[in-house]
């Protein structure tokens, strides 16, 4: 559905675009795809799913179905070695020259429940049927039959008149011991195996997205985000890709949106049924509206051509949150005032335009006027949280953005960097952002766990929150302020990455007015200030007390921190040499403006 939307955007402007007939070995979707990059391409979302791709770099339609039947519980442990083997053809091997046809496609490892059939069929001399008999026997982990079908497979079988069933591997010259490995190895397996005919089909529609998200990127996450529009989270990541990606979100208006997210040249215009408390009948008359009578005026205009039964003050409210009425009054807070007004207005002029009914005051010459009370317009935090209450996602900014040279130069780690896997399980990293999602539960030991979602401008990160974090740390995970949030990095096959909470800190209040000019000072870089290291450090220090300042880089936080007054220092060259023979003579710096 989403290939087909995409596509119809596209003829908008290159009506002789064909989806069935894109190459399927263009090198730059591949390029993309080995990146890593591949959010809104189908399949291959998940973050350990990127993984393997940086891994592998695939090119070809068969190393993408290879790495869907793959990443699997199962399978998922033939990954390496199928990664090492296409690197690294000269170190393939094989039980038996037999397997060499059936295992080449997939580098020596046994990969789909075709290949199983196969060796059956070239090992031991099964038929067709037979071979799909025992491969389910084995999928279903039926001990009994896969018992009686080893020793068929090992040395054959005869029927009642000593005629040949099957020969059996042994008798077509494979060793016992080999024999027995391959069996082994295919029943551990073949409860795992994925059908390729089934893993084909997935990875020719996953190519399709990601060819799709590589050429024609407006088109295609319009029609992405158009599916997901129940997701704010979704959408939330669709529009950091967007905008990591060159193209832009357009706000929501009620002059320009459809229903679903549209392209608008190279960028995309947010759909109006993403606004909460929007029914699809009101937003399929707005539009109607607007096509046949032209675009909306103003506030009255809009309110007064729309008044029906599904308009009411909660649309109109959202309506004016997310953007949507932006340019048809002077400003969100005076449209959020006059409300009372408009809709009163709207309701007079029904009642007196009625059929039959005269309206007095028209004819006295008094037109009825809606005229606007003029308010300043509410501050930037206050529309940004609006603005995610009534579509579930920023749009006109972000909270963070204000923090951005700050954290630049904090050491905080980017959101976006964590879930493209750019860091491995168990790093620790110091992340930044707004709490929203914080939910807690008992569990059956007595304990608290909690679980929040982190978000900054690049993305937003799941975290865990243990029991005594939770504790010294859940008025600021509760609260509103954005918060530097530190801890452990932990990736699972069975779920995104993750940040195991360690530490909450609010952003200093300053850190709005933080500039990128770098401070003068002594500039060290330690592993962290729990390592012994760090104390060797302070008798340095201590020993040439001046009044430069100094600044500390931890590599385990990676964070920046002025040390106290007490360890600033003289500047000379035996305290240099002291530092530089602990630290190393690249992590102590001096900066002078």
């Amino acid at each position: 559905t989403v290939i087909d939307e995409a596509q119809k955007f596209i003829k908008r402007q290159n009506p002789d675009f064909d989806i069935e007939k894109v190459p399927l070995d263009d090198k730059e979707t591949y390029d993309m795809m080995g990146k890593g990059l591949t959010d809104g391409v189908f399949q291959f979302e998940s973050d350990g799913m990127k993984n393997v791709l940086r891994q592998f770099g695939p090119r070809s339609i068969e190393d993408l179905t290879a790495i869907l039947s793959l990443y699997r519980p199962g399978p998922m442990d033939s990954i390496p070695k199928y990664i090492s083997n296409r690197h690294n053809p000269q170190n393939i091997s094989y039980d038996t020259l037999l397997l060499k046809p059936i295992l080449d496609v997939t580098y020596g490892c046994i990969v789909y429940q075709e290949q199983v059939m196969q060796v059956f069929r070239a090992l031991a001399g099964y038929s067709l049927g037979r071979a799909d008999i025992v491969r389910r026997a084995m999928a279903k982990k039926k001990h009994a039959v896969m018992q009686r079908e080893r020793e068929f497979f090992l040395y054959g079988e005869k029927d009642e008149m000593g005629n040949t069933i099957c020969e059996g591997a042994i008798n077509r010259g494979v060793s016992k011991e080999a024999a027995e490995k391959i069996f082994d190895d295919m029943s551990s397996f073949s409860s795992y195996a994925f059908n390729k005919a089934h893993a084909a089909a997935y990875s020719f529609v996953a190519y399709r997205t990601a060819y799709l998200k590589c050429h024609y990127k407006a088109q295609y996450f319009a029609a992405l985000m158009t599916s997901m529009m129940d997701s704010g989270s979704k959408i939330a990541l669709y529009t950091a890709e967007c905008r990591q990606n060159g193209v832009k979100v357009l706000p929501p208006s009620v002059n320009f949106s459809e229903g679903g997210f549209t392209p608008e040249g190279n960028n995309i215009r947010f759909g109006l049924l993403a606004i909460k408390n929007l029914g699809i009948g009101l937003i399929e008359r707005l539009i109607k509206e607007r096509e046949q009578n032209g675009k909306y005026t103003s506030m009255f205009d809009f309110c007064l051509r729309n008044s029906s039964r599904e308009f009411n003050r909660k649309a109109l409210e959202g309506l004016i949150k997310s953007g949507a009425l932006d340019g048809l009054e002077d400003n969100r807070r005076q449209m959020l005032y006059n409300i009372e007004g408009v809709l009163s207005a709207v309701e007079n002029e029904k009642r007196f335009s009625a059929e039959g009914q005269l309206n007095l005051f028209e004819e006295m010459g008094a037109p009825n006027v809606y005229i606007p009370q003029k308010i300043e317009e509410m501050d930037e935090e206050l529309k940004l949280s609006l603005e995610k209450e009534a579509t579930g996602i920023y749009l006109s900014g972000h909270p963070m953005m204000k923090y951005s040279a700050f954290l630049k130069n904090s050491g905080i780690t980017n959101i976006g960097d964590i879930i493209s896997g750019k860091f491995s399980d168990g790093k620790r990293v110091s992340v930044a952002g707004v709490i929203s999602n914080f939910k807690v539960r008992q569990l059956k030991n007595g304990n608290t766990l909690g679980s929040l979602i982190i978000e900054d401008i690049s993305a937003s990160l799941p975290v865990t929150v243990f029991a005594k974090p939770y504790a010294e740390y859940k008025s600021l995970l509760s609260g509103n302020a954005p918060v530097i949030l530190s801890g452990r990095i932990s990736e699972r096959e069975d779920r995104d990455t993750e940040v195991i909470c360690e530490r909450v800190e609010l952003i200093p209040e300053n850190a709005a007015n933080y500039t990128n000019k770098i401070n003068s000072g002594l500039y060290l870089k330690i592993s962290g200030i729990n390592d012994p290291v760090f104390e060797r450090v302070k008798e340095i220090l201590k020993k040439h007390k001046g009044s430069q300042r100094v600044y500390i880089y931890c590599l385990d936080t990676k964070r920046k921190l002025e040390a106290p007054e007490t360890l600033r220092v003289e500047e000379n060259e035996e305290l240099f040499l002291e530092l530089s023979a602990i630290l190393g003579e690249n992590n102590v710096k001096l900066v002078k403006n």
